[in-house]
């Protein structure tokens, strides 16, 4: 009977049993070809991503570590049939290492990843399918993946999608030292030439996605420059953005284009601020720029989670040049170029930006220090913009003109075509001494003028818009003065003219001034229109046509004392409102002169006698007139 065998012997033998099983396996895995797995792997891939996978170049693997390592050169995955390249993807090669412990307590832990010189193909089909859409869903739940850290080198995404008119390359690499991207972008996006440069956080820190993401960037989108720095949460979908950015161009138009924020054509501007952009609404701060010549600051709100748009803002500036804003009233091209009236005219006939009106709900408060470039006393305003479904309200409307105020109201309806419009607009205490040009005139005059002023308009710009008015226009003053001068040059009164000038201009009392006009089709007739002074009354009749662009007044003075040499105008305002002529009516004018003549033939003392005035005019009855005006209610 054989002896038994000691369990000490027994472990023993068991020891060498497995060292030897594993020295088999592990000369078996150490001369093991790798290369022999790439067809299953090809096979494997291939059916769950539905396109042909392929490992062209050598599979290795590194076993004897506790993050074992795995790399293969020459990957590939097929495009879409018809696709504009042959592969979706190809990669020169990946590596990546797999955290053994982790892997033993079921986790899946992959670090060290390395990607060489992959080269990406996204594109849309003419129906606008994606070829990134990859196999079937299988209806079960990945197992969950960690990333450890993760290096790109000299890789390109190119993307092409046709519907949205973006054909761009994005080239990508990691630093060697602490992992952050560099990354360029060339290409056409939104049909706008696109040149971007900048950097960012490392690839795991974007996955990770449990901190900001920091990036910042600079470049231009056609003629848009711009730059950022700040921090995203999901850059693909630019949410989560805290931002300092810079922007600059020829016009503000464009932007409508890449953004979908209808902004008006302007001259070239550079604004800075801060955009904190969360879920659909998007916060600009601390604006601050210039547009053309004019600054601006402010804040400004756009809210993407209502249809349409919603625009929240309050913007100041504390000097506006109001050529800067001919974008508003269509006389400026979305480039930014100033668009020449027609020939002859002054009226801007371009449509209005309609599209833009109807692409957002509006809601601002604006204010306006110190206006320039007006060729009026303009020196103020301020107000409130609103926009609801098509429906433009300006108001209130606080305008200082020429030392006094202008308080008015502008409603646009633009829900059908031609668009309806009603201004209805007051003047108070305007210095008429400010609205006279910088002449020796001003020495001599004073006043206050009022008036008032209420259209019913149709039309698709302003031109015709102004040229389809209907309603009343109004003036009055009491009291005042001018220059004497003036009074007499207005009945071409030569002789007390030539005195009043050599004396170096004298003061005319002003009793009134009142206008009273009714406008119909964009025409403008006076029911009255008198300037009654201590010495003159000069009464106007005519028209002034909105519609044609054109003068047609005569102005007739009636002096109220004699002298020598009045050629009795009367005067005749005529023209365009691009070329207006101001003479003397012809006819009457040119018999008084003949009288003269034919009066110097028979006696040259008698010739002055009929260039005498008499005078005679009765005064004005101001008070009546003034009267009547108040007590004759405006029409819309």
């Amino acid at each position: 009977m054989p002896s038994a065998i000691p369990p000490a012997t027994r472990r023993q033998r068991r020891l060498r049993t497995a060292a030897a099983a594993l020295a088999v396996v592990g000369l078996g895995v150490a001369l093991f070809d790798w290369n022999l797995l790439r067809r299953p792997i090809e096979h494997i891939v291939s059916e769950r991503l539905e396109r042909r996978f392929r490992i062209a170049g050598p599979l290795s693997v590194r076993p004897w570590s506790l993050h074992p390592s795995v790399s293969a050169d020459g990957l590939s995955v097929a495009n879409v049939s018809g696709g504009k390249v042959p592969q979706l993807a190809a990669v020169g090669r990946l590596s990546f290492s797999v955290d053994l412990p982790a892997l033993l307590r079921g986790e899946w832990v992959l670090d060290g990843i390395a990607l060489d010189g992959a080269d990406i193909h996204l594109e849309e089909d003419a129906d606008g399918k994606g070829n990134w859409l990859l196999g079937k869903d299988s209806g079960g739940s990945a197992p969950a993946l960690r990333l450890g850290t993760i290096r790109i080198r000299d890789s390109v995404l190119s993307v092409r999608l046709p519907s949205r008119r973006t054909d761009l390359q994005l080239r990508v690499a990691s630093d060697d030292t602490g992992g952050a991207l560099r990354f360029s972008a060339t290409g056409r996006w939104q049909g706008e030439a696109l040149d971007i440069r900048g950097k960012a956080g490392s690839v795991e820190g974007y996955l990770d996605g449990a901190k900001p993401y920091p990036v910042e960037a600079g470049g231009s989108i056609g003629a848009t420059r711009f730059s950022v720095a700040g921090s995203g949460a999901n850059l693909p979908d630019l949410d989560g953005l805290d931002i300092r950015f810079t922007l600059s161009g020829p016009s503000l138009a464009p932007l409508y284009a890449l953004t979908g924020v209808p902004l008006p054509a302007t001259p070239p501007y550079r604004l800075a601020g801060h955009l904190v952009h969360s879920g659909q609404r998007w916060q600009f701060d601390d604006l601050d720029g210039l547009v053309g010549s004019s600054d601006l600051r402010g804040t400004f709100t756009v809210d993407r989670g209502t249809q349409p748009q919603r625009l929240e803002g309050r913007l100041r500036s504390r000097r506006l040049d109001l050529s800067d804003l001919s974008g508003f009233i269509g006389a400026r091209a979305t480039s930014g170029q100033e668009i020449a009236p027609r020939p002859g005219k002054v009226l801007p006939s371009r449509a209005l930006g309609f599209e833009k009106i109807a692409a957002a709900n509006v809601d601002v408060d604006f204010a306006i220090d110190d206006i320039r470039n007006t060729g009026l006393p303009l020196e103020a305003a301020e107000g409130h913009l609103r926009i609801d479904d098509r429906r433009v309200t300006l108001a209130p409307l606080r305008l200082g003109l020429a030392k006094g105020k202008v308080d008015g109201r502008l409603e646009l309806d633009a829900r059908s075509q031609p668009a309806k419009a009603v201004l209805d607009v007051r003047a108070t205490r305007l210095h008429l001494r400010e609205l006279l040009p910088g002449t020796e005139s001003r020495n001599f005059t004073s006043g206050h003028l009022g008036g008032r002023a209420r259209l019913a308009m149709r039309g698709r710009s302003v031109a015709e818009l102004l040229g389809s008015a209907d309603g009343e226009v109004a003036l009055a003053m009491t009291g005042g003065s001018t220059n004497r001068l003036l009074v007499r040059l207005a009945n071409l009164d030569v002789a007390n003219a030539l005195i009043a000038w050599l004396s170096g201009g004298q003061r005319e009392d002003i009793r009134c001034l009142v206008g009273d006009m009714t406008a119909s089709g964009g025409v403008l007739k006076p029911r009255t229109l008198v300037l009654d002074t201590t010495r003159s009354r000069v009464i106007g009749q005519g028209t002034i046509s909105l519609r044609d662009e054109q003068f047609d007044l005569h102005l007739r003075t009636e002096p109220k004392d004699g002298s020598l040499l009045a050629l009795r105008g009367p005067l005749y305002l005529g023209g365009s409102f691009a070329a207006p002529v101001v003479r003397p009516e012809p006819i009457p004018l040119g018999s008084r002169i003949a009288g003269a003549v034919a009066l110097g033939l028979i006696s040259p003392p008698l010739a002055l006698l009929a260039l005498v005035e008499t005078g005679g005019a009765e005064d004005t009855p101001c008070a009546t007139l003034l009267a009547r005006r108040r007590a004759t209610p405006a029409k819309p």
